[in-house]
């Protein structure tokens, strides 16, 4: 037997087998158990976040012989779909259909009744490459269909597909596959392959894939056949040409130490061994915003590259100022790459640069105090006094801020529901006065933490009885959602809000999602009617 591609032999044969996209595996799902199943469906975004995939197993699911929206992968109509050979599931690639007289022979063909099925489904992958004469000979197949067929429109680039096709679809935008869920899918497929792995070899595969499961794969089938019994992270690196992160480091160094032939010896040998420089110079400028973020700050749960030991290497060789002035000269060299000719000597000018135009920190002078004459100054009109933060208090001492233990958890539906019956007006005026609120809470030695954990969050929705606050980091929300805090936040945020309320934090992408999610079940009319929404105190 011929070898199967693991993109292709893993492929999800189950709406619960899909990683990520959960919304729109939802929202499907839940159309197909209550029968409101569209005529046309346009699913759009990046390459290899499962348009194709989601549209067969759609169709699947359409003729399933179980009904109300199951797989069973039994069934006769299931077999032949998993085989590819259903007669009802018709795809066509309209990169090379893409004419009028392909149109016009579909739309010959649509008439005609399934033969297996209960529905004769069209699957026309990369849309956007049909003609125009093309898009105008089939719009009127698609807005009045047969009522056994349905259209399942796939394209990366929605924008080119003409908005009198667009009008008469219903849209779902699949976003980049988050990395934890890449990664997961990645360990599951080694598992059943049998392979042993180093967990952190998975990293720089899921980075250069960019959110797209399928380029994801292909790496990891490159991998296999690169490596013998065990994956680590060296085989990762050298098969794709990336640089380690104490490689990295390494050349941060030695250009912070202003050592020349070092930093020229290394960039030869990253150029020898085939890595890739642009991708190299990006890696750089996230360490750097990484070590800008913990000078700012101090706070380790905020770096995306580093790690705590990792930042007590780099630390004592860098300032502030060196590292804004390291981060303008790599995004400048960013930018040229796309236009040089050459960008091995775009490289080496640019680690020149580093090494000649930063200075180290011992040659820093020390600050003296500078004698000035003595001036006469010009009094200026009065001008208008800035608003002052507002003046808060919390009397009761504040227990020390947790950072783990068990934790609060709304579902999705009393997410939704929160949405639904939010407060758009409080939630504005609330925004205007939050981070000028907390600024003088997060002075406080008593108030510190809390208030400055607050001071990251912003307002996303509030009704009478619930805040829920929007983070850019999950390490952060988690934070919040931990019980033992609660309390202590909770007086916090009573003393802005004036009355009681539970606050509960979402990560970005956990907002990302559940905003999909929302917005699918309104396009549909499932969301609950405002009057009618009961949130359980919990």
């Amino acid at each position: 037997m011929s070898y199967k591609v693991l993109y292709r032999k893993y492929r999800p044969t189950r709406f619960d087998e899909v990683a990520g996209q959960k919304a729109i595996v939802q929202t499907l799902s839940n159309a197909l158990k209550t029968g409101k199943i569209a005529h046309a469906y346009l699913f759009c975004g990046p390459r290899g976040t499962g348009k194709t995939t989601m549209a067969k197993l759609f169709a699947k699911a359409l003729n399933c012989e179980k009904g109300n929206g199951e797989i069973c992968n039994q069934c006769d109509n299931c077999q032949s779909a998993n085989n590819g050979a259903h007669p009802d599931i018709i795809e066509i690639d309209a990169a090379s259909n893409n004419g009028v007289e392909d149109a016009r022979s579909l739309i010959e063909k649509v008439k005609f009744a399934p033969i297996k099925g209960k529905y004769k489904i069209y699957i026309i992958d990369e849309v956007h490459m049909m003609s125009t004469s093309a898009f105008n000979a089939l719009l009127k197949t698609i807005e009045e269909p047969p009522a056994h067929v349905v259209f399942i429109l796939a394209t990366t680039e929605p924008h080119k597909v003409l908005p009198t096709i667009l009008s008469r679809c219903q849209r779902y935008d699949f976003a980049k596959i988050e990395e934890s869920a890449m990664v997961e899918y990645l360990m599951q497929v080694l598992d059943k392959e049998g392979v042993e792995y180093d967990t952190k070899a998975l990293t720089p595969i899921v980075s250069i894939a960019d959110g797209g499961m399928r380029d994801a794969l292909m790496m990891l089938d490159q991998v296999l056949s690169y490596a013998n019994k065990k994956i680590t992270e060296k085989d990762v690196l050298d098969l794709f040409g990336i640089a380690s992160l104490e490689e990295k480091i390494a050349l941060l160094i030695d250009i912070a130490n202003k050592n020349t032939s070092s930093v020229l010896n290394r960039a030869n040998y990253f150029l020898a061994g085939g890595v890739d420089i642009k991708r190299l110079t990006i890696s750089l400028i996230d360490i750097l915003k990484d070590l800008l973020v913990f000078y700012t700050t101090t706070d380790t749960d905020l770096l995306s590259v580093l790690r705590e030991q990792e930042i007590k290497t780099l630390e004592p060789h860098f300032n502030i100022n060196q590292v804004n002035e390291m981060i303008n000269i790599l995004l400048d060299a960013e930018n040229e790459f796309k236009i040089v000719a050459n960008p091995r000597s775009l490289f080496e000018i640019t680690l020149l640069k580093l090494v000649t135009l930063t200075p180290t920190v011992k040659d820093v002078p020390p600050v003296q105090a500078e004698v000035k004459p003595a001036v006469i100054k010009k009094v200026e009109p009065k001008k208008e006094a800035a608003p002052q933060p507002a003046k808060i208090e919390v009397k009761e001492d504040l227990a020390p801020l947790a950072i783990d233990g068990d934790m609060h958890h709304l579902d999705d539906e009393t997410i939704i529901k929160i949405m639904v019956s939010g407060n758009k007006e409080e939630r504005i005026d609330l925004l205007d006065k939050w981070a000028m609120t907390l600024q003088s809470l997060a002075a406080s030695p008593k108030t510190g933490k809390y208030a400055s954990l607050l001071l990251d969050g912003t307002p996303y929705i509030i009704t009478e009885h619930i805040l829920i606050l929007n983070y850019d980091f999950e390490r952060l929300a988690h934070k919040v959602n931990i019980k033992a805090n609660q309390t202590n936040i909770a007086k916090i945020v009573e003393a802005i809000l004036k009355r009681k309320v539970f606050v509960y934090a979402l990560s970005r992408g956990e907002e990302v999602r559940l905003r999909q999610l929302f917005l699918n079940l309104r396009q549909i009319n499932k969301l609950p009617a405002k009057e009618e929404v009961i949130i359980k105190e919990d």
